[in-house]
C-alpha cells in the first residue's frame, strides 16, 4: 500500500495520534522522574545515536534515506551491520521511551502499530528493490543481518 511507504511520516502520525488523545483526556504528562525518567532518556539519546550513526552512513556513501528515493550504494557498515533497518529500529524504541516519559501505554500501542506496519508494509517494499539491484549481495547481507536485531 503506497500510504505506508514513508515510514518516518507513520510514525510521527501514529504518535501524534497518540499524544493528542492524552492530551484530550488531560494525561499528558511528562515526568523525569525516578528510574523511568533516566531509563526515558537513555532510550532517546539511543534513538538519536542509530538515527545519527545511519544519516552519517548514507551521506558517507552517497546514497538517499528516502525510501521512495533510489539507493546507489548497499550500505552493510556502522549501524547497518547490527540491524538492516536502523533508522526504524530507533523509531520504534523512541516509541518505548515516550511511554516512559509519560507513564502512558498509549505509546507502547503506537510503537507495536508503527512496527507491524513497517515490518508488513515498508521493509517489504524497500527488499524488494535492493534484492533486484544488489542481488548477491543483497542475498549475503541477508544472510548475516537480520532485519530488526
Amino acid at each position: 500500500m503506497a500510504v505506508f511507504r514513508l515510514p518516518f511520516l507513520n510514525w510521527l502520525i501514529i504518535n501524534a495520534v497518540a499524544a493528542i488523545w492524552l492530551y484530550a483526556k488531560d494525561a499528558l504528562v511528562i515526568q523525569f522522574s525516578g528510574w523511568s525518567g533516566i531509563l526515558a532518556i537513555l532510550i532517546g539519546l539511543e534513538s538519536l545515536g542509530w538515527i545519527g550513526a545511519s544519516l552519517v552512513y548514507f551521506r558517507r556513501h552517497n546514497t538517499t534515506p528516502n525510501p521512495l528515493g533510489e539507493a546507489t550504494h548497499l550500505i552493510t557498515g556502522g549501524p547497518f551491520r547490527l540491524s538492516r533497518n536502523p533508522v526504524y529500529l530507533a523509531l520504534t524504541t523512541a516509541c518505548i521511551g515516550f511511554a516512559l516519559l509519560t507513564h502512558s501505554y498509549y505509546f507502547l500501542i503506537g510503537g507495536l502499530i508503527f512496527w507491524l506496519i513497517t515490518d508488513l508494509f515498508s521493509i517489504p517494499q524497500e527488499e524488494k528493490f535492493l534484492a533486484g539491484k544488489f542481488k548477491q549481495d543483497w542475498a549475503a547481507y541477508c544472510q548475516q543481518t537480520r532485519r530488526w536485531l
